[in-house]
């Protein structure tokens, strides 16, 4: 919980010094006198909560894993300029389990509970009408990966390294509504422990996300 918090409150940190950069950026009006509009700010910030189903690919050459979809949930602020680019930046937590075996040992299976916070800062593109395309890296937080026995919990390790690489394309259905498919992917392998066996993780996200934008 500790953890949580203290990501939570740097989360706060960055949207609030986005907020002043906004401020100071809505200081600054485009004017269009021969039609009599008024004067509309350049930048604006938007607010969004997001839900949607997330699928982890992963492989070993050690065990056999066959993960579970899971679900993502995130808190998002873009800071926009103009209509076609946005600085979009996330806070979100990805919850999957996933089935771990020794190769020929079934009775070895046991239900891997993975969670990850995620912090994506993502360049968004939005000229393509109601298209938005999304880049960026995606720091990962803190992640658990762990599985109980009888009489204790054991760690499994992280099934994602610090850093890694989401690219997304989604679709405006309304003005608040947005709908958007994504896939992280990892830069290096990491290190896990399953049933006395050591070994090495390369995994991957795909995921479904429906965003409602303030």
């Amino acid at each position: 919980m500790r953890v949580v918090i203290r990501y939570i409150a740097l989360l706060a940190v960055v949207l609030g010094a986005a907020s002043t950069l906004s401020a100071q950026s809505l200081s600054s009006y485009s004017y269009d006198t021969s039609n009599g509009r008024v004067a509309t700010p350049r930048s604006k910030m938007e607010m969004g909560v997001h839900l949607g189903a997330s699928y982890m690919l992963s492989s070993s050459d050690a065990v056999e894993l066959n993960p579970q979809i899971g679900i993502r949930g995130a808190l998002s602020m873009s800071l926009c300029w103009s209509e076609d680019f946005a600085l979009q930046m996330e806070l979100g937590y990805i919850y999957n389990k996933i089935d771990a075996n020794l190769p020929g040992l079934s009775q070895s299976e046991q239900a891997v509970k993975n969670g990850v916070f995620e912090l994506p800062i993502l360049f968004s593109y939005r000229g393509l009408g109601p298209i938005r395309l999304n880049i960026g890296p995606v720091l990962s937080l803190a992640g658990t990966a762990r599985y109980d026995l009888p009489d204790e919990r054991i760690e499994f390790g992280r099934m994602r390294p610090t850093l890694a690489m989401a690219a997304g394309v989604g679709v405006e259905l309304s003005r608040h509504v947005v709908l958007e498919a994504r896939y992280t992917s990892s830069f290096t392998s990491t290190d896990n422990y399953f049933e006395g066996v050591e070994f090495s993780t390369r995994s991957h996200w795909l995921g479904f996300n429906l965003g409602y934008v303030f």
